[in-house]
C-alpha cells in the first residue's frame, strides 16, 4: 500500500492478524500525511495526553516544524488512517536519524480515542517498519536497519503496543525536573567561572564550536551519532524552541570546553500557565572533564531561567551515562520525575539471506538505535524527535 501527497486516499479493509485485531468489517481508507494534517495531528496527541496523562503538550507550529525538518519525508515515510467521513483517526511517520554504520529510525504516532482497540496501532507499526525497510534500501541496502520507539512512563497503552509488536527494551531514561522558584537554590553560589574559564550567553558566532564540542562530548555515550551542520541547525539555531537567551558556553583559552543548550515548548506553557525551561543538551569537552565546569554553566542557566520568571527546568538523562551526569544534576536540585525506555526492533541487511521486509515485522532482536529521534504510537508521539543522551531532551 503506497501513498502519496497529492494522491486520493487508497481503499484499505483491516485484516485480522496477531496481537490486537484489525476492526473486522470496518472499512478506513489511508495516505500519505501532509502539513494540512497538522491540526488534526495536534488534536489526536491532545486525545492522548487526555487518556494518559504524561506531561505532552505539543502546539501545532512545533509539529509543522517538526515534520518538515531533517530526517522526514512524508511521502514516502508516514501514513494517515481516515474514517468514513475523511476525518483523519491515526496517524504515523519515520524520522530518519543522522547516517551512521546502522541505518535507523524512529516511528511517532498516534490515534484518536474513538478508534483505540481497533488495532490501527498495530497496524502503523507493522505497515512504517515495512516503508522504514525501503526507505533504508534507497539509501544503502547494504547496512542493517532499526527502528526505534519511546515509551513513556505511565503510557501503559503503547507500552502494550510495543510488547505486542515485538520491541524489547534497549536502555532506560529519566526525566528530571528542578523547581526554580523558592528560598536558597540549591546552586546557589555554583554558578561562579571555574579558574580560567569564561561562561557567557551564547552567540550566533558559537554555533559551530558548540557543535563541535557536542559531537566531541557525545563520541563515548550510548549509540551516540555525530550531528551534521544542517541537521544541528535545525534542532537548534533555528528552531523556534531554542533559547539563545537563556543557553550558555564555557570558554578556555578561546575555545568552547562545555555548553547548555535550552528550548521552550509553548504548548506546554499554554496548558501549564508558568513556564519550564527545558535543558535540551549539555556537554563538556572531554579535557575539561572534572574541573567542575558542567556544573557551573548549568548552574548559571538555572540562574538566568529564575530572573527570567520560569518556574521549572527539566532534563532528560541517561540511565546509565557514562559520565555520572544524573548525579550532577541532583547536586544541583534536579529530581526524578518519570521513567522512559526505548525500544527497538531490527532488521538485516538487504544482502543477507533474511535481509526482507518480513523480518522487519517479526523480528525481536534488538540493537541500540535512533539517536535522533523517537516515538509514540497508540498513545501519542511522545519526543520532539530530539537527540537522547545526558541531558538530551526526549520530550
Amino acid at each position: 500500500m503506497q501513498g502519496s501527497r497529492n494522491s486520493a486516499a487508497h481503499p484499505y479493509r483491516w485484516r485480522r492478524g496477531a496481537g490486537r485485531p484489525y476492526g473486522a468489517g470496518v472499512s478506513w481508507s489511508t495516505r500519505a500525511l501532509t502539513l494540512d494534517d497538522v491540526p488534526r495531528i495536534t488534536a489526536i496527541l491532545g486525545e492522548a495526553e487526555a487518556r494518559e496523562p504524561a506531561e505532552q503538550h505539543f502546539d501545532e507550529d512545533e509539529l509543522r516544524e517538526m515534520l518538515t525538518g531533517p530526517g522526514f519525508d512524508l511521502e514516502r515515510g508516514s501514513l494517515g488512517v481516515l474514517a468514513d467521513d475523511g476525518e483523519l483517526v491515526a496517524f504515523g511517520a519515520l524520522g530518519v536519524r543522522t547516517p551512521a554504520d546502522v541505518w535507523g529510525c524512529a516511528l511517532y504516532g498516534g490515534v484518536a480515542t474513538a478508534a483505540v482497540g481497533r488495532g490501527i496501532g498495530t497496524l502503523l507499526v507493522d505497515e512504517l517498519t515495512r516503508r522504514a525497510v525501503g526507505l533504508r534500501d534507497a539509501h544503502d541496502p547494504s547496512l542493517p536497519g532499526e527502528v526505534a520507539l519511546w515509551i513513556p512512563e505511565g503510557r501503559r497503552g503503547f507500552d502494550a503496543l510495543a510488547q505486542d509488536t515485538g520491541f524489547e527494551t534497549w536502555r532506560w531514561f529519566f526525566d528530571m525536573r528542578c523547581q526554580l522558584q523558592g528560598d536558597a537554590p540549591p546552586w546557589a553560589g555554583a554558578d561562579r567561572d571555574p579558574d580560567g574559564v569564561q561562561i557567557r550567553t551564547w552567540r550566533p558566532e558559537d554555533d559551530e564550536d558548540v557543535r563541535s564540542a557536542s559531537n566531541e562530548s557525545f563520541a563515548d555515550h550510548w549509540h551516540s551519532v555525530p550531528m551534521d551542520r544542517a541537521r544541528w541547525r535545525a534542532e537548534f539555531a533555528e528552531s523556534s524552541l531554542f533559547r539563545p537567551q537563556y543557553s550558555h558556553v564555557a570558554v578556555l583559552d578561546g575555545d568552547v570546553v562545555a555548553f547548555v543548550l535550552v528550548e521552550e515548548f509553548p504548548g506546554e506553557t499554554a496548558v501549564n500557565g508558568f513556564r519550564t525551561g527545558y535543558v535540551a543538551r549539555v556537554g563538556t569537552r572531554r579535557a575539561a572533564r572534572g574541573r567542575g565546569v558542567a556544573s557551573a554553566t548549568l548552574a548559571r542557566t538555572l540562574t538566568v531561567l529564575l530572573a527570567a520568571g520560569h518556574e521549572r527546568a527539566e532534563l532528560t538523562v541517561d540511565a546509565e551515562s557514562p559520565t555520572g551526569a544524573g548525579r550532577l544534576y541532583e547536586r544541583l536540585g534536579f529530581v526524578q520525575v518519570r521513567r522512559n525506555r526505548m525500544a527497538g526492533r531490527r532488521f538485516p541487511a538487504a544482502d543477507t539471506p533474511s535481509g526482507t521486509a518480513a523480518d522487519a515485522s517479526s523480528s525481536t532482536a534488538v540493537r541500540a538505535a535512533a539517536s535522533d529521534a523517537a516515538v509514540s504510537g497508540d498513545a501519542g508521539i511522545d519526543t520532539a524527535g530530539r537527540p537522547l543522551g545526558d541531558g538530551v531532551a526526549a520530550r
